[in-house]
This record gives C-alpha cells, structure tokens and sequence, in this order.
C-alpha cells in the first residue's frame, strides 16, 4: 500500500485453524458493493491448511490482501492490534475488525459507511450493523439475531442486545448503544488511537474474550460514542456463549474469568463500584467459588491477576488519568433491562 492513497477501510481478520470459515468469509468480502477498502489476515499459527486456503485467494483476489503468518499464537488481541497499526500506518480512516466465522450481505460496508460518514456522527468511534446467526460450518443465514450491540448490567456481566431472538423488526430502527460487538466491528481509526494503551488498541492482556467490551468502555471514557446500523445486515456462528460454557474449551473459560475483573480494573472507577458493589460481589463470590470446585482449570486467571497486580493497577491509573467522562455518566447503560440497553434514534 506504499505510495498508493490509502484503503477508505482496511479489513482486519485473525485466525486459527479456520481454513473452512475463510472459504465462506472471503467471497463475502470480494462481493461488497462499496470496494474502496484493503484486506490484512493475521493467521495465528494455524495447522489446518488456513495459511494454503488464503494462499489460493491471493491469486484471485479483486482487493488488496496481505496476509500475515504468526508462529505463535497471538490471540485475538494480539492479531488485530497487529493489522490496526498497518491502518494507521497506511492511513485508513477506519478498520473493519472481523471473526474468521461470519459473512457479509454484499452492501453490508456501503451502508454501514453511509451512516458512519454522517457529519452528526462525528463522536462515534464505532459501528456495527444488525448481526444474525449463522448456522454450522457453511456458516448458512438464519433470521435469528446474534447481536445489534453490548449491553451492560449492574452486576459486571455484558450481553448481546436481541441475542437469540427471532428477527420481528423490533430492533429495525438505528440507535446508539454502549459498544458493539468485536464479531463484525467498524471502528474509527483515530477513536483507535484516542484510546490506545500501552498494551495496545484492544488490551493484549484480555488475549480473547471481553476485550470488545473493554475497548468499548475506554471509548466511552473519552466521549466516544458507538451505534448500531440495522440495515447493514451480516451473520455470524457464535460458539462461546454463557449458557454453553461447560461445552467451552478450558482456555476459554480461563480468560473468561481473568476478563471479568480485568475489565473493572481497566474502567471501573470509585463511583461505579460503589454504585454497584453488592450485585457484582454477589456475582464475584459465584465465580471464584467455582474455580475452587466445578472450574478448577480457571483458578490461574485468579493467580494471574494477583502476579500482575501492581501492572495492572499501574495500567488502571493511566486509563483513569485519560478519560474524560466520569463514572456518573456511564452509569445509565449499566441497566438490567434489555430496551435501556439502545437509545433509538439518539
């Protein structure tokens, strides 16, 4: 991309061992109306034949595609860090951060960006559109939805507004929400950098799973905001959810835990712990109580956390120290009610 005007979006993917997914997210890719936009694929260490299926696209390729082998595994974290610094470097506005297991309708960028590129959406730093389920490895549409945005609740945990419900047009309507959803994520590249810390665009100490809803906090905490775009439509095969968490692998489960706290550590201040202290250490008891008995392969999270204290406190303070909205502000879209979740047509 040297010498050349930069990609309006550069397309962020990570993955591993996902050869089959990339078969079926590519050509989505390719058959966007809006084309103005480059491809960066970081493939963690995969050994099932990903790094051939995306040799055998670079032939075919209509858009820039640069992909980029990881000896190791990088997480999710690490891999898109890695392709948002080459949008920054390159210049592109915005990046289009995506899992390896969704596809695209074909005017999913051309409207999202239609409504991103609004003068009165200066301050949102991040979209999404309405995100449905897909259904088993051809990653086949359904009319079931899998997110239209993060909610956040009063006791630390976060869901996908509308997750598991029929598409009945309930959600049709364009609004602001707290976050959007790392699956299918459009974000401003210089909200990106507004927010940057030491351990990078997404926190590389998340490594997978919440890091979606951290960046969304710490945008937030520098007045960015984030909407949801309904008529951008796409879908994605969601495997972790909460529900299916003894079929989740040990790993998973892992950072799930270290992520829970990690997440308040990073954004939570005075006034939101005490706003909310006794329905999230009721939780908080729940969660430690099982890695003690029925999820002993998550009691590392714990001693993780407790070897990084003074690391992590440090990194707290800094993120503290840059925001600009205080906790009281914030608190509203803490909320257990899934409708207080959106704010339609804000």
């Amino acid at each position: 991309m040297t010498g050349a005007a930069p990609p309006t979006v550069l397309v962020s993917i990570v993955t591993h061992n996902e050869s089959r997914d990339v078969e079926k997210l590519l050509p989505s890719l390719f058959a966007q109306t809006f084309r103005d936009f480059a491809i960066v694929a970081v493939d963690n260490a995969s050994e099932d034949g990903t790094r051939a299926t995306f040799a055998a696209f670079e032939k075919v390729t209509p858009v820039p595609l640069a992909v980029v082998p990881s000896r190791e595994n990088l997480g999710y974290t690490g891999g898109h860090n890695l392709a948002i610094a080459r949008a920054v470097e390159a210049g592109s506005p915005w990046v289009l951060v995506l899992n390896s297991d969704v596809v695209l309708a074909p005017d999913y960028l051309e409207r999202l960006l239609a409504e991103a590129g609004r003068p009165d959406y200066a301050r949102a730093g991040a979209f999404t559109g309405k995100i449905l389920r897909a259904d088993g490895a051809d990653l086949v549409p359904t009319d079931v939805l899998d997110t239209v945005g993060i909610r956040m609740t009063p006791n630390g945990r976060h869901f996908d507004i509308g997750a598991d419900i029929r598409d009945d047009g309930r959600y049709d309507e364009g609004a602001e929400v707290f976050g959007v959803s790392g699956c299918i994520a459009l974000y401003r590249t210089a909200a990106l950098l507004d927010v940057r810390i030491e351990t990078g665009f997404f926190d590389n100490d998340f490594f997978l799973y919440r890091e979606d809803v951290d960046l969304a906090w710490r945008l937030r905490g520098r007045g960015w905001t984030a909407r949801c775009v309904p008529a951008a439509r796409a879908w994605h095969r969601r495997r972790n959810l909460p529900e299916r968490r003894r079929e989740m692998s040990p790993a998973a489960n892992l950072h799930s835990v270290k992520n829970r706290f990690l997440l308040r550590i990073n954004n939570a201040g005075r006034e939101h712990l005490k706003a909310t202290f006794l329905r999230t250490f009721a939780r908080d008891l729940v969660v430690v109580g099982a890695c003690l008995t029925v999820e002993r392969t998550s009691l590392p999270a714990l001693r993780w956390l407790s070897a990084n204290r003074d690391r992590l406190l440090s990194k707290r303070a800094m993120i503290a120290a840059a925001r600009l909205v205080p906790d009281r502000a914030l608190l509203p879209w803490f909320t257990s009610s899934p409708e207080g979740a959106r704010r339609a047509g804000a």
